[in-house]
């Protein structure tokens, strides 16, 4: 299990603006963080911030939770199957099984992002021979996840209220301590 974050550092990790960082105070709980940003209107922050506030072993399963229940292209499905068949079994193959569908797609759309989740949810990163380089950068994977469900919200009538929905469904999975 990773060591939570604060969430004022976590809202730096996703680059929420400055008006955004402002609803936030040190000490806040990850959940009422998110609260805050959702009390203020800034639906979209409060769905950034919880995905990166989330343990990172539940953002994966719960991504494609959300993705599956509102996608039903064949594109991009095969990126959650991809991602689904690392969760079930997290080794190597695995994860590059779904870095290569995600390269493969240019990380372009929902299914392509769902995927690169799951392959930067730990482990490597990767050089263009696919050799190790580094540790996968920590928020990197709830930045990409983020972007999955933004893209998801971008195609609904309502792009507010489907941040909106994703940020408070995140609550449950969101530590309740307050931070130091």
């Amino acid at each position: 299990m990773n060591t939570p974050i604060a969430p004022v550092l976590a809202a730096r990790d996703m680059a929420l603006a400055d008006a955004e960082q402002a609803v936030l105070r040190d000490g806040m709980s990850p959940r009422r963080a998110v609260h805050a940003l959702l009390d203020a209107d800034l639906a979209a922050a409060a769905l950034r911030l919880a995905v990166r506030l989330m343990p990172r072993g539940y953002v994966v399963p719960w991504l494609c939770q959300c993705v599956r229940s509102t996608v039903d292209d064949e594109r991009e499905l095969a990126g959650i199957a991809v991602a689904e068949a690392w969760m079930r079994e997290r080794d190597e193959p695995r994860r590059r099984d779904a870095l290569a569908h995600a390269m493969a797609r240019d990380f372009n759309g929902v299914g392509a992002l769902v995927a690169a989740s799951a392959a930067w949810a730990e482990g490597r990163m990767l050089d263009g021979e696919g050799q190790p380089i580094g540790p996968v950068p920590v928020a990197l994977m709830a930045r990409t996840a983020a972007a999955a469900l933004l893209l998801i919200a971008a195609m609904a009538d309502d792009f507010d209220a489907r941040c909106r929905a994703y940020a408070s469904a995140a609550l449950d999975l969101l530590p309740l301590e307050e931070t130091a």
